[in-house]
């Protein structure tokens, strides 16, 4: 059913978007016949009211499962019983849909459809493998990617089969040399090595995770406020999908270095595929979230890589008006943060200076270890 530029699906544009003067509950239609009912925030109403609207929202809802990283998996009725019990999920789940409601009402008002961000193949950087000036070589190297990506988790593995499948390519194409941590390798004995070299540039990756902790396979701590070495975070880029990260652990890795860290400040969640539709709302998520992976792949500044994937949520939110998939892309957007120096990049390579003559006998010995040596006499 088409309401204004939104095509809403049948059982949507049945739901209460608002509540009237007379305590009346308002669809999206009947907004968009009387735009003047849109006005005013309904964070306003009272407590009782706002969860009367928000379990008729939800009685109106086709059966559904939100998937929360860092939690599990949540159908409906539990959800509704959460509601009705005023848990801290259901206080989320409550904040979550009067906030969604407050946008729906507003985009009814402008009328605006967000497109989808472009990001588009970018040509790679012509780089020669050497340069030299006066008496120094300089050698191109490869920098890395690193992902971690929890593999064990049922709720985590399908994002990161995901990644896996349409993120990692692009940093291969760029020219990063790709490491992925996954299945019981997804720990932080085998992370600390990879990430305190100075060739690595970025580091991200799907796993649960705290205000202050990101987490690897059985819950292994692989990056937590205090207890890392500055040297795992230092001049690297960072984005990990995780709950709560943004919020405590993001900053923390500015302070000790890090160019820029953009993640969530409270829990991600999603809402799995609803098979009796054509649009994929997974593939929605996972597209979002990893539209700042791509950009900052291609070269786009962390400030440039955050804006698009705020515009590829408000697209996504856009294709499933008043749906419970649109509720939890808003709320995950609304606690996407960007953390550091909004300026920042990532290069796939940079260069090693080498002058002659060496003086560093350690020098030399590696570059013969690494290259082919002469041992014609």
């Amino acid at each position: 059913m088409k309401i204004r530029k939104f095509e809403f699906k049948d059982y949507a544009a049945k739901k209460p978007v608002t509540v009237s003067a007379k305590g009346e509950f308002l669809t999206a239609a009947d907004v968009a016949a009387d735009i003047s009912l849109s006005l005013g925030s309904l964070f306003t109403l009272s407590s009782e009211l706002q969860m009367k609207l928000t379990l008729e929202r939800y009685k109106i809802e086709p059966d559904f499962k939100l998937g929360i990283i860092g939690i599990g998996v949540l159908t409906k009725n539990e959800l509704i019983e959460h509601i009705k019990l005023k848990s801290d999920i259901g206080q989320l789940a409550l904040r979550a849909e009067i906030g969604y409601c407050n946008e729906l009402l507003t985009a009814l008002k402008t009328n605006v459809i967000t497109p989808w961000p472009s990001v588009t193949e970018k040509p790679d950087e012509k780089a020669p493998f050497w340069k030299t000036d006066k008496n120094c070589i300089y050698l191109r190297l490869s920098n890395r990617a690193l992902f971690c990506e929890n593999t064990t988790d049922s709720v985590t593995t399908p994002f990161a089969n995901y990644r896996i499948t349409n993120v990692h390519p692009v940093f291969k194409k760029r020219g990063y040399a790709v490491i992925v941590l996954q299945g019981t390798d997804d720990i932080r004995a085998n992370f600390v090595p990879v990430a305190k070299s100075r060739l690595t540039a970025y580091l991200s990756g799907i796993g649960h995770g705290s205000y202050t902790t990101y987490t690897g396979h059985w819950n292994d701590h692989i990056l937590e406020v205090g207890h890392y070495d500055a040297a795992e975070v230092k001049g690297k880029a960072i984005h990990f999908l995780s709950c709560q990260t943004g919020a405590q652990l993001g900053p923390d890795t500015v302070v000790n270095g890090s160019k820029a860290y953009a993640g969530y400040t409270e829990n991600f969640i999603l809402q799995w595929d609803d098979s009796s539709t054509p649009i994929d709302e997974f593939l929605l998520f996972a597209r979002c979230d990893s539209t700042f992976d791509i950009m900052m792949a291609r070269g786009a500044t962390a400030k440039q890589a955050y804006d698009a994937t705020i515009k590829a949520f408000n697209a996504a939110i856009s294709q499933v008006p008043n749906t419970v998939a649109a509720t939890y892309l808003t709320w995950d957007r609304d606690h996407l943060k960007l953390h550091g120096t909004p300026a920042s990049r990532i290069q796939p390579y940079r260069y090693v200076k080498f002058c002659f003559p060496l003086t560093n006998m350690a020098t030399e010995e590696a570059l013969a270890k690494a290259g082919n040596i002469d041992l014609k006499d």
